[in-house]
C-alpha cells in the first residue's frame, strides 16, 4: 500500500512531512490557545510519562496556591493547628517537587532508551578458549 495513495485520497500530507514541528492552535472556549507539538513516535511509556508530570505539575501548581492563602489564615488567625496545616502542605509540595523531578529525569531515560543505539544491546561476544597441555603450548612455541 502506498501512504502517498492514501494521504491523497483522505485530503491529508504524507507522513513524512507531519513528522517536523508544526504550529497547531487549539480552540477551547473562545480562547485561542497555540502550542508548538512535535511528533513522536507512539509509545506508551513516554505518553504516561508525560501524563504524570503533567498530573503533578498541576497539582504542584495549586497547591503553591493554596500554601500561600493558608499561610495568610495562619497569619490572621494566630493557630497553631493553622501553622501546623500549613507546613504539612509544605512537606507534601516539596515531596510533589521531588517526584516532578524524579518523573522528569525517568522520562529523559526512556527516550534516550527508545532513541539510544541498538548496537550496544546487541553486543555479540566470542570467547575463544584454547585448551592443551603444557607439552603442546611448548611444541607451539618452538613452532613444531
Amino acid at each position: 500500500m502506498n501512504n502517498d495513495k492514501i494521504s491523497e485520497v483522505l485530503g491529508l500530507r504524507p507522513l513524512e512531512e507531519a513528522k517536523s514541528e508544526e504550529l497547531v492552535v487549539v480552540y477551547e472556549e473562545k480562547e485561542v490557545i497555540t502550542a508548538v507539538a512535535t511528533v513522536v513516535e507512539d509509545d506508551e511509556t513516554i505518553r504516561d510519562i508525560e501524563q504524570v508530570r503533567g498530573n503533578i505539575k498541576n497539582i504542584i501548581e495549586q497547591g503553591d496556591d493554596a500554601l500561600k492563602e493558608m499561610i495568610s489564615l495562619a497569619k490572621q488567625s494566630e493557630s497553631p493547628r493553622a501553622f501546623e496545616v500549613a507546613s504539612t502542605l509544605m512537606k507534601t509540595l516539596l515531596d510533589a517537587n521531588k517526584d516532578f523531578v524524579e518523573i522528569s529525569t525517568k522520562k529523559k531515560y526512556a527516550i534516550e532508551e527508545k532513541n539510544g543505539p541498538k548496537e550496544a544491546a546487541q553486543t555479540n561476544v566470542t570467547n575463544n578458549n584454547l585448551i592443551l597441555s603444557t607439552a603442546d603450548l611448548l611444541k607451539m612455541l618452538k613452532g613444531e
